[in-house]
């Protein structure tokens, strides 16, 4: 896969308790994006936790 220049890669960050939706929703309603990767991670303290997800997408033409 050609990654291309830069300033044509975008990203776009989803965060909070339960995002799998959240992730799925965004990804239909960007049909036309080359994503590149998704990153997921997750944090804890021992009153709360998140989740992330980064998405790194080339948008289409």
């Amino acid at each position: 896969m050609d990654l291309g220049v830069a300033a044509s890669i975008r990203t776009k960050q989803i965060s909070g308790e339960f995002i799998e939706g959240r992730v799925n929703q965004w990804l239909e309603e960007n049909a036309d994006t080359e994503v590149i990767d998704i990153k997921f991670a997750a944090s804890a303290t021992h009153e709360d936790w998140a989740t992330d997800a980064l998405i790194i997408y080339r948008k289409g033409n």
